[in-house]
């Protein structure tokens, strides 16, 4: 596969490309940049649409359900449903998912599985592991066909992906926030639905890429309070996992805490940000008319 192919899987949203319509004219050349920078830009600009008019979060569905209480497997399940990015991108789970806790687990290394210990009162067992739960997109690359070989390369049979799938991206990321202070959890933009108009208009003046901001040194996303270092900044955060385990108080820093099964997971949704337009549940009733045959 070409150098084609692998920069095809890079989202050009992520750059947050200026508005810069393809200007068509008769006799001019196009390039394969030239179709991309169209598809580019028609996507931002809805991006740009969605992230002005909702923000990002849960649109609909996307459920966290723990694990039954008889699965040694321990599987949480993520219910289909829509949500939009930091970048304004549609994500789209269109059949359940599962993440199984037990083998996520025994992938943590005793060092990872330590830092993300809380005790009680900070969580409802005596002890545990937390973990978010995080839905991001990526580009997959779907079938092939013939392409020119771009590049150092001199091939016939160069191939390239034909079409590339906005997939979505679950992530267990555990919380290694240790001290006092609570774990954090998504900042709240918007004032209460009963604020008074001042209270709306400034938070509509402050609302300008709340959020989307790109800060950083290499122009990506500045991470908000409820990201991880290290992991997508972009992704929208889903649920919060509690992990019963066994670690004894003062337990030496090598020994690994094992899962409690005897003590149920809990998963709570209601940390997440979620978009709700009111405005679209308020549709009004038809009216029942007699039909007038002809």
């Amino acid at each position: 596969m070409s150098d084609a192919a692998t920069d095809a899987l890079a989202d050009p949203l992520e750059l947050m490309p200026a508005p810069e319509r393809v200007n068509y004219a008769t006799g001019v050349l196009l390039d394969a940049q030239d179709f991309q920078d169209e598809q580019t830009y028609h996507r931002a600009r809805l991006a740009k649409f969605l992230s002005g008019l909702a923000g990002f979060g849960t649109l609909a569905g996307l459920r966290v359900r723990p694990p039954e209480a008889t699965d040694a497997e321990l599987e949480i399940h993520v219910d289909p449903g829509l949500a939009i990015d930091r970048f304004g991108r549609l994500i789209e789970i269109t059949e359940p998912y599962c993440i199984r806790l037990a083998r996520w687990y025994a992938a943590l290394s005793t060092p990872q599985a330590r830092a993300a210990i809380q005790r009680s009162p900070r969580v409802a067992v005596p002890v545990a592991v937390v973990a978010d739960v995080f839905l991001s997109t990526a580009a997959c690359a779907r079938a092939k066909t013939p392409a020119f070989a771009t590049g150092p390369f001199d091939a016939l049979d160069a191939v390239v992906p034909a079409r590339l799938a906005e997939a979505p991206q679950l992530e267990m990321v555990p919380r290694d926030e240790g001290g006092p202070d609570p774990i954090p959890t998504p900042h709240n933009f918007w004032p209460a639905a009963g604020a008074t108009d001042a209270q709306k208009l400034q938070a509509v003046l402050d609302s300008w890429e709340s959020g989307t901001a790109a800060t950083t040194a290499d122009g990506s996303l500045d991470p908000l309070q409820e990201h991880v270092g290290g992991h997508n900044s972009a992704a929208v955060l889903l649920a919060r996992v509690t992990i019963p385990v066994v670690l004894a108080d003062g337990a030496p820093p090598e020994v690994r805490p094992t899962l409690d099964m005897t003590t149920r997971v809990s998963v709570d949704n209601t940390i997440r940000p979620f978009i709700f337009l009111p405005g679209k549940w308020l549709g009004r009733g038809f009216t029942a008319l007699p039909l007038v045959q002809p």
